[in-house]
This record gives structure tokens, sequence and C-alpha cells, in this order.
């Protein structure tokens, strides 16, 4: 049906969709065999997935399915052919977190003005209308993502086709993602960074790999089984990766992360598992897309420094100091220059240094500290593996910071303290030190710092009641 098409024929073609269901049938027509999906044991060729999504479209319209919805499902593959049956029936699809209570659900669906809830688990699949009325779109949006939800009810932005795929033949350039890719992916697809790895392969017509399992020795049975060349996780899951790796594997030549930094021994563990990779870390955001990326091929590189702007996209800062960018690649219905309150400044290269988010600051009796600053002053340190820092509003101390480090096995706690003590300047010290074997992550594979706080109140609570919480937590007298 294809042949004799030629490349810019093609991406035209493709860039011409109008949704990622309409992508898939186009893949599906174009190479009906080659397999799209391997999720642990089970195989989807892309004729076998559009099969699977017709026929959820066909039982979704049947129960009159429509407007914007919430997609409740219990696994990958469920999220997948919901999220595709869904468009191919006109809805806008949503992807719900995995873990949220109902009540939080229930506050989404109210808040949002959403149209009702498709709850996929296995075969079964149930839809629950809202009953409030459709709303107009004033753009072709054609899914819907989640805010973060820190402040609140997470609040859904909605997304054009072209707001992703748009740009897919300017990030795959640079990622390296072609027909050929066979990549590794982890987590929910309600966590954008997945879902738009997800859709690029799907665009450029190659092979996704991920597992249900958090095992990272079976993430490695996956890779060498399926010649995996292609890594799209965040740092946290790199580095529990790299770590549980039995030996190097020379197969993967591109890594591209983001959502958190990373830090030298990150790198140079990274390098020494996947030799052959090219490494680059990104910027970006979901209210947006990619921003600036950076190849990190110097250990010894600035951490923070998250690299130049894609092409075609622009990067200024505020004299408030915030990051402002300037793409037609974003969500419906902000204004640009958009900024998501993330701070930083422009080197002489033109190369951005990533100051954290502006809340993530903390003002201590007037001198000011950026908590990505600690963490990677905490993560460098010999014995700690990992590192978070949060600010912590106290009323009788004012702002300050509480930290949560993962020590090495073997790692002496009292030393870790002594450590921490004289790497930092004294106004920069944690008033808290909270110990522990890992760092809670989220369906997204980010840190939970919802969790993180919760920890945090506990241990405040037990101290205030005077139980003795030494082992765990330690507040500077």
């Amino acid at each position: 049906m294809h042949e004799g098409m030629r490349r810019q024929d093609v991406q035209v073609a493709k860039g011409c969709l109008h949704d990622y269901a309409a992508l898939l049938r186009w893949q599906a027509a174009w190479q009906p065999q080659k397999v799209f999906l391997v999720a642990d044991e089970e195989k989807l060729t892309y004729d076998a997935l559009w099969r699977r999504v017709t026929a959820m479209a066909v039982e979704a319209s049947f129960l009159g399915v429509r407007g914007d919805i919430l997609v409740l499902a219990d696994d990958f593959i469920g999220q997948l052919v919901s999220f595709l049956a869904l468009q191919a029936i006109g809805a806008r699809p949503i992807l719900l977190h995995h873990g949220m209570a109902s009540e939080e659900v229930r506050a989404v669906l109210r808040e949002n003005g959403l149209q009702g809830i498709w709850r996929c688990a296995g075969a079964s699949h149930l839809f629950e209308p809202s009953g409030l009325a459709e709303r107009a779109h004033g753009e072709a949006d054609v899914l819907g993502v989640l805010s973060s939800g820190s402040t609140g009810t997470p609040k859904v932005m909605y997304r054009t086709y072209a707001s992703w795929a748009g740009f897919f033949p300017v990030q795959d350039d640079i990622f390296q993602v072609c027909a050929d890719t066979v990549m590794f992916l982890h987590g929910s697809l309600s966590f954008t960074g997945n879902m738009n790895s997800l859709l690029s392969v799907l665009y450029e017509g190659g092979t996704v790999v991920t597992s249900g399992l958090m095992r990272c020795r079976h993430w490695e049975d996956l890779m060498r089984c399926h010649g995996v060349n292609c890594l799209y996780l965040v740092p946290t899951k790199l580095h529990l990766l790299g770590r549980a790796m039995r030996g190097p594997y020379a197969g993967v030549s591109t890594i591209f992360t983001g959502s958190q930094l990373l830090t030298p021994d990150m790198l140079r563990q990274l390098q020494a598992v996947f030799p052959a990779a090219r490494i680059l870390l990104y910027y970006g955001a979901s209210e947006l897309n990619y921003i600036t990326y950076a190849v990190c091929d110097d250990p010894e590189r600035d951490s923070a420094n998250l690299g130049r702007p894609f092409p075609g996209i622009g990067v200024s800062i505020g004299a408030d100091g915030l990051i402002y960018v300037t793409t037609p690649y974003h969500v419906s219905g902000i204004e640009i220059p958009f900024s998501v309150k993330d701070t930083g400044s422009l080197n002489e290269r033109g190369e951005l240094i990533f100051g954290g988010r502006r809340e993530a600051w903390i003002n201590k009796g007037g001198f000011k500290i950026s908590t990505v600053h600690l963490e990677l002053a905490l993560k460098a340190l010999p014995g700690i593996a990992d590192a978070v820092v949060l600010p912590v509003c106290d009323a009788r101390r004012g702002d300050t910071a509480a930290a949560f480090l993962v020590p090495e096995d073997g790692a002496e706690r009292p030393l870790i303290r002594h450590m921490v003590r004289h790497a930092l300047k004294p106004v920069e010290v944690p008033d808290v030190i909270v110990l522990l074997p890992h760092l809670p992550l989220n369906d997204r594979g980010k840190v939970d710092r919802t969790a993180l706080h919760r920890i945090l109140g506990t241990l405040q609570k037990a101290a205030r009641a005077g139980c003795d919480s030494d082992a765990k937590c330690e507040e500077k007298t």
C-alpha cells in the first residue's frame, strides 16, 4: 500500500492525521506483522493492537462513551488500548494516576466537568457516566493530561494531536528514535514522559518493551532478549537499573531522561553499564513539551546544566528569575511565553542552568537556599546513594529544610550526619535529617514528595510526644 513513498511524504502523511488511533491504523496498514509492544510475556503486533482497539471502540460506542473521559485501567496494555479506543470514537481520554483514592477521582471528575469514567480491568470494561454536559473545545483536542495536583485537585489540561506529533520529527532526530528503535520504558502512561515517548515510537514505527514489575533484573532480561537499543527512564530508575545489572550491555545506543537531575556518580555508572550509549538529559513540562537538552558525556559536568533549547524553542529568563518558554507545542488554552514557575539562568553559551521550582527555594533568615543545590551536594557525598531535600515551614524557626537520605550499604549513620554538617555551610545544614532504605516513588517513577511529607509529619509528631526517633530522624540542636 505504501511502497515507494519517500520518507518526506511519509512524514507529511503522518503529520496530517487527526489523532493517535488514526496513527495506529496507518501503521497497522503499513506493517501489520511488526511487533509494536512487548509487555513482559505478551507481544502485540501493530495489527493485533489495532484489532484490540477497534473491538474496545465498538464496545465504548455502544455504552454511550462521549466527551472528556477519565480512564482507570489496571495495567499498561489496558491504559494504551483504552487511550486509543476512546480517541477512535471521538472521545478525549484522560489517564488517571494509579493509587488515587475514590474521593480524589470523583473530585477530578466534578471539578473538571468531565463526562464519565472508563474502567478497564482485563477483559471487563465499565462506563460510569457523570451526567455532566459536554463542553465545547476551542481547539481540536484529542486527549487530556493531569496536572501534578500538588496544591489541590489535579487539573485536566488538553492537547491537540499536533501539539506532540508535530514535534516528533525534531525530538526523534535528537533522541535517535526511528523505525529500528526498540525502546524500554517503565511505569504508568499517565506520566506524560512515558506517553509521549511511546507515541513517538508509534509515530516512527518502532517497538516498545515494558514490564509491569518493579524488578530491575527482569528488565535486564527483557532488554537482552528483545534487543533493546534505547532507554527512556527517569534518573531514579536508571540508577536502580544500573546498580542491578549483571554486567555491561553494549546494545543500548541512546538513553534519554528527564524530570530529575543526573549526578556525576549516576553518569559514571551508566557509562560503565551501557558503554555504547549516548546519554541525554532533557528539560520539559507537561504543560509544554521538550524545552532544552544536554548531551552528558562528561561526568564532571555541571549537574544543573540542562543544555540548549531544542530547535524552534525559545527560552528566556524573566526579571522575576523564572524560566519562560516560547513554543507552538503546548497544551491548549495557555498564553505564550509560558512559565511553570521554575527558576534558572542562561550561561554565556545559551545553556539553561536549573535553579528548581520557585516554591522549592528556602528563605532562612534572609539567606536564600536552593534545594536543588543541597540535593546535588548531598548526593555527591560518599556513602549516600540518593537524597531529596524538602522546604519546610516551621512556625517557630521559620523556613527550614528536611533532608531524606538513602545510605549506601554499610554506610555508618553517625558518619553520614558528620559529613553532611561539614559539606554544607552552617546555614545550609538541614534542620531535620531522615535516613530511609529507599525513596518512595509514585506510579510515574518520580519521588513521591507527598509520602515524604507524611513521613516527616509522623516523625515530628513522635518527637513532640517525646518518643525516641533518633534511629531514623535527627533534629539539629
